[in-house]
């Protein structure tokens, strides 16, 4: 089984519910992704994934190339 690491991020550009949705479904689309949760009522959420297949950084900056503001907090 492949080690997993979780990423908890502070988010900015995330105004309602299909903006969390959005969020989710890039970060889905990417291989490695485990799981994904995005609240935009707090501007916070988490990623699960598979630090051999994907790297934190590739995460952000597929999140501020969409116009969000990504500070990773744990």
């Amino acid at each position: 089984m492949s080690p997993k690491e979780r990423a908890v991020f502070a988010i900015r550009g995330v105004e309602c519910a299909s903006c969390a949705l959005d969020v989710g479904r890039v970060l889905r689309g990417l291989p490695g992704i485990l799981d994904v949760n995005v609240n935009y009522v707090a501007d916070r959420g988490f990623v699960e994934f598979d630090p051999s297949r994907v790297a934190w950084d590739a995460i952000q900056r597929m999140l501020t190339g969409r116009g969000y503001t990504v500070v990773r907090t744990r």
